[in-house]
């Protein structure tokens, strides 16, 4: 008797998890007919991010989808993916070339990340700050988010007038988000180094 409770119980906690977590995945992931005409670029791209958690089996078809209708983005999925984003990188770098407003701010992000690319503190921040004279439609918290990030590479350059500069503009900017206490110690310790 004391086994079968024991089983039954094992049972329970072993497929209820299973059965829990497939609702909740098929409810985030959506079986599409990737080869419906219907489909928005918008509609497809979303497969292609979702399919990175949901549907990894078929993230390379609907990201290459959504690189065919025009999200050049998809490239960065099907890198997380396979580890290779030399075709991300190469896409990015083009359009920056271009003088494309995003591209500059992720090709930024990924000389500061060193994803898929090495690390270049000097180049990130150069066009983090090439970003921020071009981006004039950009939102406030995304042009609070790039002073943040221009104050911790500049941290990492020792370039503490800089660090202070970009910290202020987040102290200014604060939304009660918690980033003006994270600027003010940046700002704080630049302060102190510049001191010394």
């Amino acid at each position: 008797m004391v086994k079968h409770q024991l089983l039954a119980l094992l049972v329970i906690f072993t497929v209820t998890p299973y059965v829990e977590g497939k609702s909740v995945s098929s409810s985030l992931w959506k079986e599409l007919d990737i080869n419906d005409p219907n489909l928005s670029k918008n509609t497809v791209m979303r497969q292609c991010e979702r399919s990175l958690k949901y549907a990894v089996n078929e993230l390379e078809s609907w990201c290459e989808k959504a690189y065919r209708l025009g999200a050049w983005e998809a490239l960065l999925y099907i890198g997380y993916h396979t580890g290779d984003g030399s075709r991300y990188v190469h896409e990015v770098k083009q359009r920056a070339a271009n003088d494309e407003i995003n591209a500059i701010r992720k090709l930024a992000w990924l000389y500061d990340d060193g994803l898929f690319i090495e690390n270049n503190s000097t180049e990130a921040a150069r066009l983090y700050e090439l970003y921020l004279t071009k981006a004039t439609d950009a939102s406030p918290r995304l042009l609070k988010r790039i002073h943040y990030d221009l104050a911790k590479i500049y941290t990492k350059l020792e370039d503490w007038p800089s660090v202070i500069n970009h910290a202020e503009y987040v102290l200014e900017h604060s939304e009660g988000d918690g980033s003006e206490a994270l600027a003010r110690e940046l700002r704080d310790n630049a302060k102190t180094k510049s001191r010394q």
